[in-house]
């Protein structure tokens, strides 16, 4: 069993990077300052355009900064590197706090799909403000337990940027109507990631019960 959860951590981490990478590949557009991005030309005009174009720039750096980091910080690697963990954490949480959540607030309101879309952009940037929040907390009360479930749910919040992309693909191959493809796309990895991130800190914290020595036994 252990074979197999370990295989799957492999290949879901790697999915991520992969992600990450292409994500990044795309975005370099953005900051190209000859050209326009084309999601930009579709999007315009748009309500209180410089703030718009701003957020988008600040949204995609801090992405390209903060979901690579998040990535790290979940591996076993990093984190039996406490001072390293510790300080890529410290400034993943600022960044992602100051910077991401709040540009993507303001990229939410202008959300292809409509007002379905915008909620689960909100829904799901409030989940990553919230839980950065009580992570951080739970990290300086040294519960490091309610901390990695707290995070769990910050990085299960930034894969719907990967999960989503690709589910609106198969979507848009399965013919699927464009309004329709963007709701289904946003909303199942946003509740669907959250509900795997809950689940999954249940299932670490029976696990680390059954295995404590002051478990409770039964006799033989």
């Amino acid at each position: 069993m252990r074979g197999w959860t370990k295989l799957g951590r492999g290949v879901f981490f790697t999915a991520m990077l992969l992600g990450a990478a292409f994500i990044a590949w795309a975005s370099l557009v953005y900051f190209d300052p000859n050209s326009v991005a084309p999601f930009v030309i579709e999007k315009l005009p748009v309500r209180f355009e410089r703030l718009w174009r701003l957020s988008l720039k600040v949204h995609v750096a801090a992405a390209l900064v903060t979901f690579p980091a998040c990535i790290a910080l979940m591996t076993r690697w990093v984190q039996r590197r406490r001072p390293l963990h510790r300080n890529l954490g410290r400034v993943t949480g600022i960044l992602v706090l100051l910077l991401l959540v709040p540009s993507g607030l303001v990229l939410a309101t202008e959300a292809k799909g409509g007002l379905w879309v915008s909620l689960g952009f909100v829904l799901s940037g409030l989940i990553v403000f919230c839980a950065m929040v009580q992570g951080i907390r739970e990290a300086r009360r040294s519960r490091l337990a309610a901390h990695a479930r707290m995070m769990r749910h910050v990085f299960a919040q930034m894969s719907v940027a990967v999960t989503s992309r690709s589910l609106l693909v198969l979507l848009e191959l399965g013919g699927v109507e464009p309004n329709l493809a963007y709701v289904v796309a946003l909303w199942v990895p946003v509740l669907g990631s959250a509900l795997v991130a809950e689940g999954l800190s249940g299932r670490l914290s029976l696990s680390s019960l059954r295995s404590s020595p002051f478990a409770l036994r039964s006799s033989p």
